[in-house]
């Protein structure tokens, strides 16, 4: 996010007294003061606060057998919301050289979170580094929601899972600290600060296949982080909202989509040494 302050310039000469020039000093000060710290707060991880209504999860491993749900308590929270480490796909505003780096950024974020990360946006030149090493694994610049489980699984040794798109498995998998992927068509998730939202909605070249990071649940839908725009962090959309993202990957990238479905990447719990098998 660009923070843009402007300065009144408009001092008539013979009004350029010097207790004209203190006043324009002291002015020019405070907003470039008050400019520098919107700035940091946007630009800086240090200073991110977490989101409103984060909850501590123990995250748990995707059990070695079953669809992945079979741990999660029998009495679902109504909500649940997770701290998992921003960034965007382009930390250092360097966008020209990250088009096709949504999937590096989803998986940094990922791997960083099941790395016990506490940061709640990451260091821009540490994400830039996972990204750009992400980015040098792929086959070809999209990738659908097999080839991203893939990925992780050969260069971490993760498990990866094809879980249906509802409202029951999203709860149960964030319930076990287990965040979700969705692959989306972007302006389809009714994001507005997407470039060209208003004006071109959902036209080819302007709304393009991307992937988010599913953190959060409600009874109304759920919080995304979505490292497509600087904007993308902890927002919420419905589940409606949500299976028409998905479809409209489907109806406009068939070669990418894999149905109503969502990506569960997570290491795998070891398995249970039972007495005198060792």
């Amino acid at each position: 996010m660009e923070v843009q302050l402007r300065r009144d310039r408009g001092f008539r000469a013979a009004d350029r007294h010097w207790g004209a020039i203190a006043v324009a000093v002291i002015v020019a000060v405070a907003l470039g003061g008050a400019s520098a710290v919107i700035g940091r707060h946007y630009l800086h991880a240090s200073v991110a606060r977490p989101l409103p209504g984060v909850m501590k999860v123990h995250a748990q491993p995707i059990p070695t057998v079953g669809p992945g749900s079979d741990v999660s308590p029998t009495a679902l929270p109504d909500h649940m919301l997770l701290q998992v480490p921003f960034t965007t796909q382009a930390p250092l505003n360097n966008w020209d050289k990250h088009q096709e780096s949504c999937e590096a950024a989803n998986l940094t974020m990922l791997y960083l979170y099941w790395q016990h990360d506490q940061s709640v946006v990451l260091d821009p030149h540490g994400a830039d580094n996972y990204i750009r090493m992400i980015d040098s694994w792929k086959s070809q610049p999209d990738l659908n929601d097999t080839m991203m489980g893939q990925l992780a699984q050969k260069h971490w040794g993760y498990s990866y899972r094809l879980l249906p798109n509802d409202p029951k498995v999203i709860a149960q998998q964030l319930s076990a600290g287990r965040p979700l992927l969705a692959e989306v068509r972007t302006h389809g998730l009714g994001n507005t600060h997407y470039p060209g939202y208003a004006s071109h909605y959902e036209q080819t070249g302007w709304s393009v296949p991307h992937f988010v990071l599913i953190i959060g649940y409600d009874s109304t839908g759920v919080w995304l982080n979505d490292p497509g725009i600087s904007w993308g962090r902890g927002y919420h959309i419905s589940y409606a909202q949500l299976t028409h993202a998905i479809d409209d990957l489907d109806q406009h990238h068939p070669a990418l989509s894999e149905g109503q479905v969502l990506l569960l990447v997570a290491p795998e719990a070891a398995p249970k040494v039972k007495p005198g098998m060792i």
